[in-house]
C-alpha cells in the first residue's frame, strides 16, 4: 500500500510539473495601466502600440487609437486633447514631415485640440491649433494657429500659421493651402475655451480614477466634478436596453427602451447635458455624442446609425432619423422622418421633416437645406 501511495504522489507530482512547465511557456503581456501620468489622463479605453510619449495635463478620452509603427515615434505635447475616436498614425511606410519627435512620426505642438473621430497620419500639428470633427490629415504639416474645421481632408501639404481650413475642404496642393483665408478672432475664442474645459478633464477626471479606480473612468459612470458640473448624476438606462463591448456612457445620458449601443460608441454628457435618445435606438459601432458647455442633445425614437458618427450638441432631433456611416450632425435642428447620406456634413442648419440629405453632402446654409428634396 505504502508503494502504491508513493506511486500516485508521484504521478500527481509529475502532472504538477508538466502544467508549471506549460504554464512557464506563456509570456505575460501585462504592463502598470498608465491611466494617470505626468498630470495627464489617458482612457484605459485607448488603443496604444509602440512609441508614444505625452507631456503635463494631456487629456485622451477613451476608444481613440494611437499606433507608432516600429522605428516611428508619437508625441503628443502638454496641454492637448484628443477626443474620441479619434485615429492617431506614425507610419514607417510613407514620408513624414521633419520633426522634433523623430524622422518618421505624429506629433503635436502645447495647447492642440483634436475633436472626434479625426484621423492624424504622419503629421506635424504646431501650437494652438485645432482640428475638427472627422477631418483627415496625411503628411500634412499645420503651422502654429491654423483652424482645420469638420470633415476637411488635406494631404501632402503645409497650412501657414493662423489658417482657416473650411469645413468639407480637400486639399491637397500647395496653391490651394496658400489660399485659405485667415481665421478670426472668435475661432481663437473657441480654442481657449475648448483648452479651458479639457484642461479640467485632464485633472479631475485623474481625480475621480485615483479615487474611484477603473470601473469609474470606463463603461457606465458619472462625470467628473468640473466648475460646471458640481454635483454629477449617473445615465439613465430604460428598460432591454443592449451596450456592446467598449461602450463608454458618462453622466446625464437618458437612453430609451429597447436601445443598442455599439462598440466603441461614446455618449459622454461630461460636457454639455443632458444628452437624451429616446425608445428603440439602434447605435451602431464608433459614434460620437458630445456637447459643447450649456448645451444638450435631444433625439427621439426610433434613431438609426451607421458607423463613425459624430453627434454634437446643441443638437435636437425628432423621431426616426437615419443617418449613414462617417457623417457630422452639429449645432442644427432635425424634424422627424430625415435621412443624412452616408459622409454628410449638417452643420449649424434646421431640417424640416422628411428630407433626404445626399451622400457627402455638405449643408451649413439655411438655403441649402431649405433647398433639400422630401422623400415621396
Amino acid at each position: 500500500m505504502p508503494i502504491i501511495i508513493g506511486i500516485l504522489l508521484f504521478v500527481l507530482t509529475l502532472g504538477e510539473v508538466v502544467i508549471s512547465a506549460e504554464k512557464s511557456n506563456l509570456f505575460r503581456l501585462f504592463r502598470p495601466l498608465n491611466v494617470v501620468v505626468n498630470s495627464s489622463f489617458i482612457s484605459p479605453l485607448v488603443e496604444q502600440f509602440g512609441d508614444v510619449s505625452v507631456g503635463q495635463k494631456v487629456f485622451i478620452a477613451g476608444n481613440t487609437t494611437l499606433q507608432a509603427d516600429p522605428d516611428t515615434r508619437i508625441c503628443i505635447n502638454s496641454e492637448t486633447n484628443l477626443q474620441d475616436n479619434i485615429v492617431f498614425l506614425a507610419s514607417r511606410n510613407q514620408q513624414a514631415p521633419a520633426s522634433n519627435c523623430g524622422k518618421l512620426s505624429s506629433s503635436t505642438g502645447k495647447q492642440v485640440s483634436i475633436a472626434h473621430q479625426a484621423k492624424i497620419k504622419n503629421s506635424k500639428i504646431g501650437n494652438f491649433t485645432f482640428i475638427g470633427f472627422l477631418a483627415d490629415l496625411n503628411n500634412v504639416v499645420l503651422e502654429d494657429g491654423a483652424f482645420v474645421l469638420h470633415g476637411a481632408k488635406l494631404s501632402n501639404v503645409r497650412i501657414d500659421k493662423d489658417r482657416l481650413v473650411p469645413i468639407g475642404a480637400v486639399i491637397t496642393t500647395q496653391a490651394q493651402a496658400d489660399a485659405l483665408p485667415l481665421k478670426t478672432e472668435a475661432n481663437s475664442k473657441f480654442q481657449k475655451e475648448v483648452l479651458e474645459v479639457n484642461k479640467e478633464f485632464a485633472e479631475n477626471y485623474s481625480e475621480l480614477y485615483k479615487q474611484q479606480g477603473y470601473d469609474a473612468v470606463s463603461g457606465v459612470s458619472a462625470a467628473p466634478r468640473t466648475s460646471w458640473n458640481p454635483q454629477p448624476v449617473q445615465p439613465t438606462l430604460g428598460k432591454n436596453i443592449r451596450l456592446e463591448e467598449f461602450a463608454r456612457i458618462v453622466g446625464d445620458v437618458r437612453i430609451g427602451n429597447n436601445s443598442i449601443v455599439g462598440r466603441r460608441t461614446s455618449i459622454r454628457a461630461d460636457e454639455g447635458s443632458p444628452i437624451i435618445i429616446g425608445d428603440s435606438a439602434d447605435i451602431e459601432d464608433r459614434v460620437t455624442f458630445h456637447a459643447l458647455k450649456g448645451t444638450s442633445i435631444r433625439i427621439g425614437n426610433n434613431l438609426d446609425t451607421n458607423d463613425n458618427i459624430v453627434f454634437h450638441g446643441p443638437l435636437e432631433v425628432g423621431d426616426n432619423l437615419t443617418i449613414g456611416d462617417d457623417a457630422v450632425l452639429f449645432r442644427s435642428k432635425v424634424g422627424n422622418n430625415v435621412t443624412i447620406g452616408t459622409g454628410a456634413l449638417v452643420v449649424d442648419v434646421t431640417l424640416r421633416d422628411g428630407v433626404q440629405v445626399p451622400d457627402n453632402a455638405v449643408i451649413t446654409k439655411q438655403e441649402q437645406a431649405d433647398a433639400l428634396k422630401s422623400m415621396t
